[in-house]
């Protein structure tokens, strides 16, 4: 009797111990604890919501809570704009509790995530995936109203128009529709400011054009204006040697011709001192006889005289001439060829 009752008390002893396990692995101190921060989450008490949800990772017997506090320690570094942290938390929590409740909203998490680490493209296609695992997902408004965001980040006005049209039209409800409004006002005037920046580029580029037409056709009619004065300078310099040659010619014809009229003078002077010779021989003479013969000699004598006097004269015009022809060539010839 006393060995079965040994027995019994063992075996009850087990199943106390088994209980008591069981209520460790279902702790009403862990469901407390996620409560308490998620309640302190929501009013923004993000250092307490942490210190309770880390609480929860400290304790084993909290390990039931584990994925929730990973998900909601996650989201209190997202609220606290600590990407790093918050993206390795959730990053976690997705791949270690596949089958928790909240994996549908940490999937749309990380798509916010990384728009705010300004990885658009990636945020695009991790919630394109997303809407297509979960088509019925009540985070479908803010997953399309990300995508256009991020669409609009890259310049993808068109792309991001459609997606905010879309949240406006099929989610009238949801509190993204103002903000998805608001964006298709934003993206109708980037839509005019492009235009407009195109109409300036326009203008600026037929104002340089022009610019640069009138700079050629000023450089030409620079250029013109110069070939007409260096032609101006090389027909005044052409036309004033052509006088100067003609000129020279005739200068060069009148100092020939007074080279023989010098010629000429020298020969008349020799006939004039022969004259004159002749005429003091027949003075002498004229002592010897007078008679007949004086008015013969007379006569030659005033036909000497006549002659002499015409002399006189040629010579005088000879001189006068000559007089001419040395100031013509004084005004013909430069100060440099009257040194010469």
């Amino acid at each position: 009797m006393k060995k079965n009752r040994k027995v019994t008390l063992v075996f009850s002893g087990l199943i106390l111990l088994a209980a008591s396990l069981t209520g460790a692995d279902a702790s009403p101190r862990g469901d407390i604890l996620l409560k308490e921060g998620i309640e302190a989450f929501q009013q923004a008490d993000y250092q307490g919501a942490l210190y309770r949800f880390r609480e929860i990772l400290s304790n084993p017997q909290d390990r039931n809570f584990q994925g929730d506090a990973y998900f909601w320690i996650a989201r209190t570094y997202l609220a606290l704009s600590r990407l790093e942290e918050a993206s390795k938390h959730l990053e976690y929590f997705l791949s270690k509790y596949p089958d928790n409740p909240y994996i549908m909203e940490g999937m749309y998490e990380k798509g916010r995530l990384l728009f705010l680490q300004r990885q658009f493209t990636e945020c695009i296609e991790h919630l394109d995936r997303f809407l297509k695992k979960y088509p019925d997902s009540p985070y479908g408004a803010n997953a399309y109203y990300w995508i256009g965001e991020s669409a609009f980040s890259l310049g993808r006005l068109k792309e991001a128009e459609k997606i905010f049209h879309f949240v406006v039209t099929q989610f009238p409800t949801s509190f993204r529709v103002e903000a998805a409004r608001y964006r298709l006002d934003i993206i109708k005037l980037k839509y005019r400011e492009e235009e407009l920046m195109k109409l300036i580029q326009w203008s600026h580029e037929e104002h340089l054009k022009a610019l640069e037409e009138f700079q050629k056709r000023e450089t030409v009619y620079q250029e013109t204006i110069k070939t007409y004065q260096r032609r101006v300078a090389l027909l005044s310099s052409q036309d004033y040697q052509g006088e100067i040659l003609k000129l020279a010619e005739q200068v060069r014809a009148l100092e020939n011709e007074l080279s023989l009229v010098r010629k000429r003078a020298e020969t008349l002077q020799v006939e004039k001192e022969t004259l004159e010779n002749a005429l003091m021989k027949l003075r002498v003479e004229s002592t010897e006889t007078r008679g007949g013969i004086e008015s013969s000699r007379a006569a030659d004598a005033t036909a000497i005289k006549n002659l002499l006097e015409l002399l006189q004269l040629k010579q005088e015009a000879l001189a006068l001439k000559e007089e001419y022809l040395e100031k013509l060539k004084r005004e013909v010839m430069g100060p440099e060829e009257r040194k010469e």
